[in-house]
Formats: structure tokens, C-alpha cells, sequence
């Protein structure tokens, strides 16, 4: 009889796991509470974030866990993977700058090459893919999820990679590389970034000042062009890449284009504007935080007077919206960051900083997918996801780098 029950209890607990198929799909499922020490919150984030969001040193913005999602949950939206990634090998090599810990530069040097990988997918140099996953079908939220510009590699059989790269991925690859190769690679690595930065920035200058896809021809929002009408932003974007692909490679022809694009095309002049401020319902929170990372760049490296004073008129257009933000974004607090280091000022005042002290990663939410089936129909499928905390990480470690936050917050 005892034998019995204990049958009766294994069938029951193996039946239960499998009515659950998610139980044990997330790696990491421990999350502090919003009134835990901001380190302690940090660190757990970041746990979640290197057991969850992890794809090959890539980290994915949004994952999808099984049932909808895969053993490897990497199915999710993933157009702005390149932001989350930069921002961990930003947080990484600030990190490294700190601890001197092995460990750290040696996660920053993985993140680094996925993007070598992202490079490396598409079989074209210079080109950087958004996105890549490791499968030789395509997977279901190629087809509903936003952007559909995916390949099937042939430079790397059996992976899938997302095309049409756009100037905020521009953006995040010369902010994160140049911080990586500034804080935090050793000899080998600020050789390999510098070389990734020439192959990439090269081709869109090669190309005309646009970025190009697969096919030759310019992407959605990939114009730069001095021959095209363009946004302010992209001005001020192409600028802080030629000045930090210049710092980096020491070569003379990203000097030659940077001051090519002032005396003969006014970028200087036209960058000042990148800031919407009228009407307020154009503003953009998301063209403000290309706009920060460029300026963060940009400033700490040019010396002429003139040139430092029209960028400095760009960050107070900003800083008119910015000393009133609220923190409904963690990139927003990280904006005042910024303006803190390029300009000295100390704006922190006791309501800012609780603000930092709260700042919070995400919440895993249960969600219903439309998941596209084989024979044209659609399956209702509900899952658990995860978006990111890599912006939250980040804004903590450059915080800490530059004596804004107190490590016992």
C-alpha cells in the first residue's frame, strides 16, 4: 500500500511538470523587491539578464519562454537587440574600469563578439546584422513580430539573421564599442574593435554616408546622406562616429570626413537642432537617448572651441526637456547622467536621487501569442516573457564610474 502511494505521488509530481512546461524554462527566476539597496537590485537584474536574455553573448530585448518560446528562449521581438547589448558591454567595461575583476572584462569581451558575430552572420564585411538565432527554420515570431527583414546565413549555416539595420543600431554600436575599447579591452580586443569600427563605419562612408543592407541599397532609416535631406539627429550621429571611429583607428580619412561634412555641408550647424522642443507632442524620448550617447561621445573628445560650443547649444536644447523629466524610462535618468559629466553641474538634488535608488528592471509578465501554424491558421498560445534591464544596469555602473552613485545605495 505504501509502495502504492508512493507511485501514485511520482505519477502525480511528473504529471504536474509536464502540465507546466515552463516551470523550469527560465534559467534565473529570483527578483528582488523594489525596496532592496539599489546594489542588491542590480546585481539580481543582472542575473536574470545573463541567465535569460543570453544569445551567445547577444542579449536578446525581449524573450519568450515555452510554451510560445524555445528550450533556448530566444523568440521574442528582436529589432533593438543591439541597444540591450551595447548597453551590457557599456555596463561591463564600466564595471571592469572599477573591479578590475577578470570576470567582468571577460563577459564584456563575449558580448563583444556577438557583435563581431552580428558582423560575421551576414557574410558581408562591414555589414552588422540586428539580430541572429541559431536555427535552420525560420521561427514564428519572424512572421508576426515587428520587422521581418530576416535571412537564412550562408556565411554561418544553420543560423537566421535580421537585416535593414536603422541609425539608432548605428548608434549603439559606436557608443558601446568605443566605451569597450576605452575601459575595458586589453591590446588583442581594441585591436579587433577598432578593426570592427573601420569595416563598419568605412562602408557607410564608403557607401555614401548611408547605411546599406544586403542588397546595396540604403535602409529604412539609414540617412546620413550629405545629398539626401535628412534629420538633425542623423547630423550630430554621423559626426560622433567618425570622431570616435577616428579616435580608435588613428586613421586620417574619418578626420578628413568629419571636418568634410562641417566646411562643406554645415553638419555642425545642422546637429544644433536635433532636439524637438516645439510642440511638445513631437518630442521623442527615444531620439533623446541617441542623441545623449552621441553627445557623451562626441564632447569628450573634441578640442576646438567652436565645434564643443555648437554641441553644447545641442545639449541645452536637451536639458530644457530633460531638467523636468520624470523617470518613467531608466534610460531618462541617465540622460541627467550625462549632462552631469559633459557639463560639471550638479543637478542631483535629493528627489533625483531617489530617483536612481528606484530605479527598477521589469516585471515578467503572462501574455496570449498569436502563434502562425503550418497550414496558414493561427494558435493561441499563453506564455511568460521577460523584457530588459540592461538600460538599468548600465545607467548604475556609469553612475558608480563617475561618483554619481554611492556604492552603499
Amino acid at each position: 500500500m505504501a509502495m502504492h502511494k508512493y507511485r501514485l505521488l511520482t505519477l502525480v509530481t511528473v504529471c504536474t511538470i509536464f502540465a507546466i512546461p515552463n516551470i523550469f524554462a527560465q534559467k534565473v527566476n529570483k527578483f528582488p523587491q523594489k525596496t532592496d539597496p539599489l546594489y542588491k537590485k542590480v546585481e539580481m537584474f543582472d542575473k536574470l539578464m545573463l541567465g535569460n536574455h543570453w544569445n551567445e553573448g547577444a542579449i536578446m530585448q525581449h524573450v519568450i519562454f515555452p510554451p510560445a518560446g524555445l528550450e533556448q528562449p530566444i523568440v521574442g521581438s528582436q529589432a533593438d537587440c543591439l541597444d540591450p547589448t551595447s548597453e551590457m558591454l557599456a555596463a561591463y567595461s564600466h564595471k571592469y574600469a572599477i573591479t578590475k575583476d577578470p570576470k567582468d572584462r571577460k563577459i564584456a569581451n563575449e558580448i563583444f563578439e556577438a557583435i563581431l558575430k552580428l558582423e560575421k552572420v551576414t557574410g558581408v564585411e562591414g555589414l552588422v546584422a540586428r539580430s541572429f538565432n541559431k536555427t535552420n527554420e525560420p521561427l514564428w515570431h519572424e512572421e508576426v513580430m515587428w520587422y521581418h527583414e530576416w535571412h537564412q546565413s550562408t556565411s554561418m549555416p544553420g543560423y537566421r539573421w535580421l537585416g535593414d539595420l536603422s541609425a539608432d543600431k548605428f548608434t549603439s554600436i559606436f557608443y558601446g564599442v568605443g566605451t569597450f575599447w576605452e575601459l575595458c579591452a586589453d591590446a588583442e580586443y581594441k585591436e579587433k574593435a577598432a578593426s570592427l569600427l573601420d569595416r563598419f563605419i568605412g562602408r557607410v562612408v564608403d557607401s555614401n554616408f548611408k547605411l546599406t543592407d544586403l542588397d546595396g541599397k540604403m535602409t529604412l532609416w539609414g540617412n546620413f546622406c550629405p545629398d539626401l535631406p535628412h534629420q538633425e539627429l542623423n547630423s550630430l550621429e554621423m559626426l560622433a562616429a567618425l570622431k570616435v571611429t577616428h579616435h580608435i583607428t588613428g586613421k586620417e580619412r574619418y578626420n578628413a570626413a568629419y571636418q568634410m561634412l562641417i566646411d562643406r555641408y554645415h553638419y555642425d550647424d545642422h546637429q544644433i537642432n536635433s532636439k524637438i522642443l516645439f510642440p511638445k507632442e513631437w518630442r521623442n524620448v527615444g531620439d533623446d537617448y541617441h542623441a545623449a550617447r552621441s553627445l557623451y561621445m562626441i564632447m569628450r573628445l573634441e578640442t576646438d572651441p567652436s565645434l564643443l560650443n555648437k554641441y553644447r547649444m545641442n545639449l541645452n536644447r536637451h536639458w530644457y526637456d530633460w531638467k523636468d523629466i520624470e523617470f518613467t524610462w531608466e534610460s531618462n535618468i541617465w540622460f541627467l547622467m550625462v549632462y552631469k559629466v559633459l557639463t560639471g553641474e550638479d543637478i542631483f538634488t535629493e528627489e533625483k536621487k531617489q530617483g536612481i535608488k528606484d530605479m527598477w528592471g521589469f516585471e515578467r509578465n503572462t501574455k496570449e501569442f498569436k502563434i502562425p501554424q503550418k497550414d496558414g491558421s493561427f494558435k493561441m498560445v499563453r506564455s511568460e516573457e521577460e523584457r530588459t534591464a540592461a538600460a538599468m544596469i548600465r545607467n548604475y555602473w556609469f553612475g558608480r564610474f563617475y561618483g554619481i552613485i554611492d556604492e552603499k545605495w
